[in-house]
């Protein structure tokens, strides 16, 4: 099985070039998006969404 980029970093693993690309590439956008929120539980993703997205005036609407 092969390993995400995330699971090889927080393991320790060393990344080749064309991973680290691709890890700046994903930090690139979601710097230009003003960053992400990510939603998790017991190290499992549920979501993300955009930092920016959410509007409290249409919440309640």
């Amino acid at each position: 099985m092969k390993l995400s980029c995330y699971e090889k970093i927080s393991s320790g693993a060393d990344l080749d070039v064309k991973e680290i690309q691709t890890v700046i590439k994903t930090l690139k956008n979601i710097l230009k998006k003003g960053g992400v929120v990510v939603v998790s539980e017991n190290d499992t993703l549920i979501t993300t969404y955009n930092l920016d997205s959410y509007d409290r005036r249409l919440a309640f609407k």
